[in-house]
């Protein structure tokens, strides 16, 4: 959401112009000459890269016990195994919704009855351009076999909240989406059991 017009223009930089320096794979990199609101005038390295989502399949739900459906993987920037949340990139011209089911389906083969979503988040707003939105799935039915790239290879595993709890930001649980994910999930659960007991 943009601020009101006005009220933050001692904080914003305008853009003078901006040249392309590559294009790799998923990545377009920029080089963006902007004004700061003093005049000084600087040149910033920007990433464009498709949006991302991120799915928390709940496969267990009743508060203290849920279960989650995770997806262990080896990550090559980090050069390990990760146990992360079902995620991708959001094709071109694809709502991020109907990439959720896809991906799901894709990593995990299950689909859900429910999909919400409870949150966007900038990965890394000082040079990435653009949003990661993660999504809640909910009544998980087993539809069959996954539908992998050729590339990838992935292993299910089923974690407690008490698990993730316990684990994240350790071990294989240091994808920061994951723990940004989860942080929405704790969030929305919380909203949800207090429009519960005002009912």
């Amino acid at each position: 959401m943009k601020p009101p017009a006005g009220t933050d223009d001692h904080l914003l930089w305008r853009e003078r112009d901006r040249r392309r320096l590559a294009k790799i794979s998923i990545f377009d990199i920029f080089a963006s000459t902007r004004v700061s609101p003093v005049g000084r005038s600087s040149e910033f390295c920007l990433i464009e890269t498709p949006d991302w989502v991120n799915v928390v399949p709940l496969v267990r739900g009743q508060p203290g016990d849920e279960r989650f459906l995770m997806v262990r993987q080896f990550r090559h920037g980090a050069g390990s195994i990760t146990t992360e949340f079902p995620a991708g990139l959001v094709d071109p011209g694809e709502d991020p919704l109907d990439t959720a089911a896809r991906e799901l389906r894709e990593e995990t083969g299950c689909t859900a009855g429910r999909i919400t979503l409870i949150g966007k988040i900038a990965p890394n707003p000082a040079f990435m351009a653009n949003w990661c939105y993660t999504y809640l799935a909910e009544e998980i039915s087993e539809t069959g076999e996954t539908d992998l790239d050729e590339l990838e290879a992935i292993e299910r595993r089923e974690v407690s909240a008490r698990e993730l709890d316990e684990w994240i930001g350790t071990g294989e649980f240091t994808n920061s989406l994951v723990l940004a994910a989860y942080l929405l999930f704790l969030r929305h659960r919380e909203r949800r059991e207090r429009g519960a007991d005002r009912n």
